[in-house]
């Protein structure tokens, strides 16, 4: 007699997730490295709880920070459909946000709260991101993405790069904009624009390159806290990158540098680590202008470039310490940066003048 099966039997039998072992499910988490992604997942079960907490490698990418103000901003008091927005947001929240809230809660054990530096400069989901992540007690690798700088004055079409030297502190800061970069083809092709970005700039245009240098470094300082704060309470961290979405510069430690910094966090008097809710100033700062400078090795020539240097503490070698510059640098165009540099420091010295 053949007895026919009913659908939750095919349901439960076909569910072959469920058969796996931990240490299969755990190598296709592995693969999944996207934080947000691993956050749903880790509120599946308490089996999946405890095995997305055992991933070891993590990328986040950070989600923009006027993102939502802007949405709500722009879309009145009533959602596209007519229905009134305090009511519905009400709803949302009592009936669908507060349950998972709790649910967060009975698994997620509370933790401590973010250094005022980082709690103050990123949004709630940002901060949220960053107490989920430090839950990852094994990660190794972690790669962290943040929105383009959204200070006044900053947007998609300014040109600039910035480089920074450090360890357990910032020691130097780099930043480079250029009015325009081209490869030789281009140039010629270009020609009709020559003698207008050839000009010195004027001063309102310098004073605004140099005002985006220190917003960047304060952004630098930041990035660099948040570092510190990850090597400290990721204890088998090996490599972190943070970088921003407009690639203008990455902070990155792995292997020995990463333990020698570990290593002074653990053992170095607090009087002697930087105070977590304040903003370093530079001791030094330097700036030049070149009208148009030509890179033989990348093969592309930059016109209207802004050069400024800075030093978070005394240095007795001088501009020495920002001669290495090479490394870091992703593709062609990022390399002409870091050659740029590395040609106004050699062959314009002269045009380097002291602000601060």
């Amino acid at each position: 007699m053949k007895i026919e099966r009913s659908h939750e039997e095919d349901v439960a039998d076909s569910s072959s997730l469920n058969r796996l072992p931990d240490e299969i499910i755990l190598q296709i988490l592995n693969k999944v490295l996207d934080l947000k992604t691993l956050y749903f997942c880790h509120l599946v079960s308490r089996r999946f709880y405890s095995i997305v907490l055992q991933v070891d490698t993590i990328s986040f990418i950070a989600p923009l920070l006027n993102a939502q103000t802007s949405d709500n901003n722009n879309s009145g008091d009533v959602d596209g459909i007519g229905f009134p927005k305090k009511l519905f947001w009400s709803l949302i929240n009592g009936v669908v946000l507060k349950p998972i809230h709790l649910l967060r809660r009975m698994v997620i054990p509370s933790s401590k709260p973010l250094p005022p530096i980082l709690s103050s400069f990123y949004g709630d989901s940002f901060r949220a991101a960053i107490l989920f992540l430090c839950t990852f007690r094994g990660v190794k690798s972690l790669s962290i993405e943040l929105p383009s700088s959204s200070h006044r004055g900053i947007d998609n079409n300014c040109l600039f790069k910035w480089k920074v030297t450090f360890g357990n502190r910032i020691e130097s800061f780099i930043f480079i904009s250029p009015n325009s970069i081209y490869n030789t083809n281009e140039l010629y092709a270009n020609r009709v624009n020559e003698e207008e970005e050839d000009m010195e700039p004027s001063i309102d245009s310098f004073k605004h390159k140099v005002h985006i240098a220190f917003q960047c470094l304060k952004d630098v300082i930041v990035r660099h806290r948040m570092l510190l704060y990850y090597i400290k309470d990721l204890p088998v961290l090996e490599n972190v990158s943070i970088t921003d979405s407009g690639r203008r510069g990455t902070l990155s430690l792995s292997g020995g540098r990463l333990a020698e910094v570990r290593g002074w966090i653990h053992s170095a008097p607090d009087n002697l680590k930087p105070h977590p809710d304040r903003i370093e100033v530079p001791v030094n700062v330097s700036q030049c202008y070149v009208p148009v400078l030509n890179m033989p090795v990348s093969g592309y020539v930059m016109k209207g470039i802004t050069l400024v240097v800075m030093q978070m503490n005394s240095i007795q070698d001088g501009n020495d310490c920002f001669m290495n510059v090479e490394g870091g640098f992703e593709d062609k165009v990022e390399a002409a940066y870091g050659e740029a540099v590395m040609e106004i420091l050699v062959n314009h010295k002269d045009k380097i003048k002291r602000l601060l």
